[in-house]
């Protein structure tokens, strides 16, 4: 019997080949983006869970009453002041500082040292009984009992020692002194730490440091924050409680109501309050980036599920006359739901296989990075995913096949046959899931149109002295290696001039994309009340004419005591600021000239630049190359030998870009343009998908109607006026509730830049022309081929 449902249900679905492939590429297409994106939500939604203690740990925060506002972090004297008391409620008090990457020099072997820049937090003994780490080797009471100890992750260890027993006892050397060491530490850093254990790796989705990777742990720190004198003026740190069992972060703030408790900070008394570990993370936006995956990943699947679903209810009510006539020869209603199911089951099966085809084609290649956010995905877990995702939609499949038997069993065998005498709607519940893809399609085309004219804006405004090529051209080589020194990093641009093709360079403290050389000079010398908030950049004599910069009023630098501004700090001083003399503690500048503005940020209105000479036998952090014409190939591969041959062999380089730098900064709009980019790819194509299978179906349906008016006079355009109609009011109807979502979203969005793109009428006016014009193509075919045909032939085989 099994074997004849199999038979007949693959009979079915070849019968109508075109329709079944465009319902299996759409759902598995659409189950595996919303596979992806739910990962997404629901990994930043378990946040913490990581931690066995999850559910008994408390975060405590002071509040600020009459700010109404909760401090970032906590001041480490708080864990120390709580342990002294007798309290119930908590097992213990963890403080963990806030996660900072430290240079160290890391002995590999006793021959070998390399440096290594590793993300690194510092946490006292209690750490242990609040977060239970799993030691892979080595002991925690060790850890805990010695000096400087360092616990490294498992990743880490196994990428720098080969595997976590080998980490044991190795050392790890400061390269500098860091800004909590004791004055007694060299400002070249020497202190050593000893690798006591190594942890498993904590997920990323934990709160400590949030989807970074966290390399080492270090204990009983004599540079770190919990050992320092400056521990008490400042919050840099994180604590923790582990409540007792039964005890609440309610009952806990209460017990320190009680007791009046309040800590002072900068001469002012703080409330101290106890959440749930990572409530205050979910306020900052966690919660609302698991909410934005989330529906990304529902829309995909609705438009997917939209075509599988009309399909599958659709060719079941279809054949009613078949299913009455297996009915009135003895077939009962639960081997009619048998053959339902196994058609269904059969879609559902190829399409889960073409979906666990892709994740694991996808699934080592699928790591996602933003600036300070990283995100990895494993195949194993998406398949999980993907396998409760289908269950539930075979249990959805299930509870229709039911509804279609229990239809066909309630109508008599005659109306199954012959139809029944009242009229069947106009196919509204299919338009209505049509108008519903047209309306995902609006959200994802505008999207992604936005970002695209976005990330074009924000990089024509960055360094617009510059052109998008001469940007393109210029190599951005980053030298802030704390290993090198200056001499070493000046004797290597020395070998990068060596190549004939490089026609210039030009040397910064200071990658331009990330940060500036200072902020803020007086107007008065020695007076701290003068103090005028300017941003400031060291730069050599042949910055201007590098990165095309004109002097629109006065002269250029002709000593290292004359500075340039830009016209932006000129126009905020509202008068004429030539000559002007400015401070940087007790040294004087005199202001030359003017220049254009200097823009390097698009997120915050520029309060204006000051250009001061720069040093290059000081300090070197960056350097930027100009190649003559045609010669960027050979130069980019002439760095890279010379990058090869004077960096340790654990730094890998690679050349980038003046233009590449921007994209990293600005990763919002290069990242998630692709990535919308490609939702908006699958939802046309899907929709599309639908509406050349309902096109071909309504054609189909209604040949003897247009035979009909062709014969009364019918011409071409009419019919194709006939059909398209009810397209054009669904593309209109569902732009109409789109587009001021995405004007809301927008709007919204717009409020981060200081430039933004034009949004008005003509950027709806060509969203609707393009997606409009595409379902035109997608339809007219079909359309004209009905419209052509012989009326005397449609009459004749009907």
């Amino acid at each position: 019997m099994i074997s004849h449902y199999f038979k007949i249900a693959i009979r079915n679905l070849c019968k109508y080949k075109t329709q079944n492939i465009i319902s299996i590429i759409g759902l598995s297409v659409g189950l595996l983006c919303f596979c992806i994106c739910m990962y997404c939500s629901r990994f930043v939604d378990s946040t913490n869970h990581c931690f066995a203690n999850y559910e008994r740990i408390a975060e405590l925060s002071l509040y600020d009453s009459k700010a109404d506002r909760y401090f970032s972090g906590s001041p480490v004297p708080l864990s120390e002041e709580l342990r002294t008391w007798s309290m119930g409620e908590m097992e213990a008090i963890s403080c963990v500082t806030y996660p900072r990457e430290r240079p160290f020099y890391v002995e590999v072997s006793s021959e070998k040292t390399l440096p290594y820049e590793l993300e690194t937090i510092e946490a006292d003994t209690c750490y242990n009984k609040v977060f239970t780490p799993k030691m892979v080797a080595g002991h925690w009471e060790m850890a805990s009992r010695s000096l400087n100890s360092a616990i490294l992750s498992q990743s880490i260890a196994i990428k720098i020692f080969g595997n976590a027993e080998s980490a044991i006892g190795k050392h790890m050397t400061l390269m500098r002194r860091l800004n909590t060491s004791p004055e007694s530490t060299p400002r070249t850093g020497g202190i050593v730490y000893t690798i006591q254990a190594v942890m498993e790796d904590i997920p990323l989705n934990n709160s400590i440091d949030f989807m970074q990777n966290i390399d080492v742990l270090t204990v009983n720190d004599s540079e770190g924050l919990l050992q320092s004198p400056k521990r008490h003026n400042m919050t840099g740190a994180s604590t923790y409680a582990l409540l007792s069992p039964q005890t609440t972060c309610a009952a806990l703030e209460k017990q320190i109501s009680k007791r009046n408790y309040t800590y002072t900070l900068y001469n002012e008394a703080y409330t101290v309050t106890a959440d749930r570990m990572g409530t205050q993370l979910k306020k900052q936006g966690a919660s609302y980036l698991a909410l934005v995956t989330g529906i990304i990943g529902t829309l995909i699947l609705l438009v997917g599920l939209i075509n599988f679903f009309h399909f599958l209810i659709g060719s079941f009510f279809n054949r009613t006359k078949e299913y009455s006539i297996m009915k009135m020869v003895g077939c009962n209603w639960k081997q009619l739901f048998s053959l339902l199911f196994t058609q269904s089951l059969i879609v559902i099966s190829i399409s889960s296989v073409l979906v666990f085809w892709g994740i694991e084609l996808l699934g080592g290649h699928m790591n996602f990075s933003l600036p300070g956010f990283a995100m990895s995905f494993t195949a194993e877990a998406l398949l999980i995913h993907a396998l409760q995702y289908i269950i539930f939609l075979i249990i959805l499949c299930t509870v229709i096949c039911l509804s279609v038997s229990a239809r066909i069993r309630k109508i008599s065998v005659q109306t199954g046959i012959y139809g029944s005498s009242k009229r069947r709607g106009k196919q509204w519940g299919r338009n209505f899931m049509l108008g519903i893809q047209f309306f995902i399609c609006w959200i994802f085309v505008s999207l992604t149109v936005a970002l695209y004219l976005q990330s074009e804006k924000t990089a024509n405004t960055l360094f617009h002295t510059l052109s998008q090529k001469e940007k393109a051209e210029i190599l951005s080589i980053p030298l802030d290696y704390p290993f090198m020194k200056n001499e070493e990093k000046l004797t290597m641009i020395e070998r990068f001039k060596q190549h004939a093709g490089v026609k210039e360079v030009l040397l910064s403290d200071i990658g331009y994309m990330y940060g500036i050389s200072g902020n803020g000079l007086t107007t008065e010398k020695g007076n701290d009340n003068s103090w005028i908030d300017i941003n400031i950049m060291a730069v050599p004599s042949n910055f201007f004419s590098f990165m095309n910069i004109p002097i629109e009023q006065g002269s250029r630098s002709q000593t290292d005591k004359e500075i340039i501004v830009d016209r932006a700090w000129q126009e905020i001083q509202k008068k004429d600021v030539i000559g002007m003399n400015l401070y940087s503690g007790n040294t004087g500048y005199t202001i030359c000239g003017i220049s254009a503005p200097f823009q390097a940020d698009v997120y915050n209105q520029s309060n204006g630049y000051a250009f001061v000479p720069y040093d290059s036998s000081v300090y070197i952090g960056h350097c930027y190359i100009k190649s003559h014409p045609g010669q960027q190939k050979e130069v980019t591969q002439w760095i890279e030998k010379v990058c090869r041959e004077m960096l340790p062999e654990n730094i890998t380089y690679q050349t980038k870009t003046f233009l590449d730098d921007i994209h990293v900064v600005q990763a919002i709009e290069y990242n998630l343009k692709d990535i919308i980019l490609f939702f908006a790819i699958v939802s046309i194509i899907i929709t599309l998908l639908g509406v050349y299978s309902s096109i071909t179906l309504d054609t189909e349906r209604r040949q003897k109607e247009v035979a009909i008016r062709k014969v009364n006079g019918a011409n071409v355009p009419q019919i194709i006026l006939l059909f398209a109609r009810l397209y054009i009011i669904l593309l209109l109807c569902s732009a109409v509730i789109a587009f001021p979502l995405v004007y809301t979203a927008l709007m919204l969005w717009k409020q981060m830049y200081t430039v933004f793109f034009d949004c008005g009428f003509l950027f709806w006016f060509y969203i609707f022309l393009i997606v409009t014009l595409i379902t035109a193509i997608t339809i007219l075919f079909r359309i004209l081929r009905i419209a052509r045909a012989n009326p005397a032939e449609i009459i004749k085989n009907e």
